[in-house]
């Protein structure tokens, strides 16, 4: 089963099944290689817009961010990080109006609107493994991170028993704003995180630093085969949800 959105087929099929034979919220990682800056910002100003909906409309929609590579060298890329309760609050989104008209009827309105086929990753979420501060909402410029990390054969189980007490350490930083630990439901050999820190300094100088994440690089570094980071900007959207809103 295909779903026909942003103007192509994009097989989301094999990440719903997943989630479902998991029992867990359904996450998605999306990148977006628009043609040109105008229609990337554009992108971002309609999902924005939609944020807002799945703000106060969706109790179930608990992320919902548009992020930029950091930097400024890529002018066209935009990423959306979406979480959903279930795979029904996932397709009741998808039905909505907002979503139908402002988005994908936009999107299949546009010629060459891709340089390529958006990407679409799924994730599984780590529920104890994963927080999101209130201080986030209000962070002017949040440095968030993106990491894939692929391991030797048999050494996720190993990895995730030393990053529990990690997680348990970032949420005493005070410049740690969130953290999320995943599984890959496509290489049972790869993890996946996603971070935010109030700063680049405070990711480098106190929490890269401490005894903690010292102590978990040195036991699981020697497992890793590979480590891709992708630094990003909030652009719009939200990461955190509570009683006073959303950002």
């Amino acid at each position: 089963m295909r779903f026909s959105s942003l103007g192509l087929l994009i097989p989301l099929a094999s990440c719903i099944d997943h989630a479902l034979a998991a029992g867990a919220p359904v996450f998605f990682f999306t990148q977006f290689p628009t043609s040109t800056t105008a229609l990337r910002d554009e992108l971002i100003s309609r999902m924005h817009n939609i944020s807002h909906f799945s703000c106060t409309d969706e109790p179930g929609v608990s992320k919902y961010a548009l992020v930029i590579p950091r930097g400024g060298g890529d002018n066209l890329t935009a990423y959306s990080i979406e979480q959903y309760d279930d795979d029904a609050t996932f397709y009741k989104h998808l039905g909505a109006e907002i979503v139908s008209t402002s988005l994908f009827g936009w999107t299949t309105s546009i010629p060459n609107i891709w340089t390529k086929d958006p990407a679409v990753q799924n994730f599984t979420v780590i529920d104890s493994m994963n927080f999101v501060k209130p201080e986030f909402a209000k962070a002017a410029d949040p440095y968030i991170v993106v990491e894939g990390l692929t391991y030797m054969s048999g050494g996720v189980h190993h990895v995730i028993e030393h990053l529990e007490e990690a997680v348990v350490a970032s949420r005493n930083e005070s410049g740690t704003l969130a953290f999320g630990l995943y599984t890959d439901p496509v290489n049972k050999d790869k993890l996946w995180t996603l971070a935010a820190y109030e700063s680049e300094d405070y990711l480098t100088n106190v929490h890269n630093k401490s005894p903690t994440a010292r102590e978990v690089d040195e036991h699981t570094r020697g497992m890793r085969s590979s480590r891709q980071t992708i630094l990003l900007q909030k652009r719009g959207g939200f990461l955190y949800k509570g009683a006073a809103g959303c950002g």
